[in-house]
């Protein structure tokens, strides 16, 4: 598809069984990919104060189907859904996650 601007329709789907003519009506959700993610630079983190880490994702729909986990290691630090958004449009999204920083996470 080619410069959508219905991000959410209705689509007729016409089909014949036994002879009978029938309509069926079918919803279209259009998905737009991830074109830029970017983990804003994180200064020198002091050991014992909170610092905020930040994700941008820009222009994603829908995003309702949108999950942002921001890891450290092997180790999930934040998990952000978007369930409860009704937008259909390609919407920019910020997920904020307050960390302090300790002496083991060095390199």
């Amino acid at each position: 598809l080619l410069e959508v601007t219905a991000w959410n329709s209705s689509i007729l789907c016409y089909y014949s069984c036994g002879g009978e003519r029938k309509v069926l009506t079918t919803k279209l959700i259009v998905y737009r990919s991830l074109e830029q993610v970017t983990l804003d630079p994180v200064r020198e983190l002091e050991v014992g104060k909170s610092h905020e880490l930040t994700c941008r994702v820009d222009k994603v729909a829908p995003i309702q189907k949108l999950t942002v986990i921001l890891w450290k290691g092997g180790e999930i630090l934040h998990t952000k859904t978007f369930q409860e958004y009704s937008q259909d449009e390609p919407v920019p999204v910020e997920v904020i996650h307050r960390l302090t920083a300790q002496r083991q996470d060095d390199g």
